[in-house]
């Protein structure tokens, strides 16, 4: 291995091969991929020399002997920055991470499209009673279609719980697509940048459950009380 060569490694599997097809044009740059079910002697030497790690974003896809927190840091002396495959940190533990000394970077606004679509389908679906209207001509029995009837979407009202990257397209969305009222409800936001995101700011997420048909929860969980 070259002198000065970084040393990346990743579990399972990363988000896109375009990610590994980059980093095989470094020379200066060495890959490690670890499993979930490596032994500890394959384990071992990659922590050890570990510079920057790749991790995850699902608790239920990564074992927790792997996750960014302190158990795992103690075992990476080398490590510099822990990048996370989505825009969360469910897998990391920032205070952690800080106390070792390492930087935490996510993709914030990677995959805001996706989700915001997401939001948009599970509106509709809960609206539509799809699922339920589904689960019933399947199952082969009798039932009437009156009891199937949903409701439109069409100017109702959307709750919004963090106006960030996914907030702002499902803002946009809802507003664009079905003239619905946004409110958003985002304590580190004023009411003037509210405004431009084409929302308006409630004061406190009691207002806002009172008024809103739907609600969206786009904001991560945190130790802070709700207002």
């Amino acid at each position: 291995m070259a002198p000065n060569t970084k040393r990346l490694f990743y579990v399972n599997h990363v988000s896109a091969q375009v990610y590994l097809d980059i980093l095989a044009k470094r020379p200066d740059i060495h890959v490690d991929r670890l499993e979930n079910e490596s032994p500890e002697s394959e384990i071992e030497p990659v922590l050890a020399h570990a510079h920057a790690y790749q991790i995850g974003s699902s608790r239920q896809e990564l074992v927790m002997k792997l996750q960014g927190y302190a158990p795992l840091l103690k075992r990476c002396p080398n490590l510099l920055v822990l990048s996370t495959n989505g825009a969360g940190f469910d897998t990391v533990s920032l205070a952690d991470a800080t106390a070792a000394g390492v930087a935490v970077v996510n993709q914030a606004g990677g995959n805001k499209e996706g989700v915001a679509e997401h939001v948009m389908a599970m509106m509709l679906a809960l609206s539509k009673r799809i699922v339920e209207s589904n689960h019933a001509m399947r199952s082969g029995a009798t039932y009437k279609r009156g009891d199937f009837m949903g409701d439109d979407v069409q100017g109702r009202t959307i709750g919004i719980v963090g106006l960030g990257h996914v907030g702002s397209r499902v803002a946009e969305l809802c507003r664009g697509l079905f003239q619905m009222r946004v409110l958003a409800y985002d304590p580190y936001l004023s009411t003037e940048q509210i405004r431009a995101k084409g929302a308006e700011k409630i004061p406190t997420l009691q207002d806002m459950l009172r008024v809103a048909d739907y609600v969206s929860v786009n904001c991560p969980h945190t130790a802070e009380p709700a207002a």
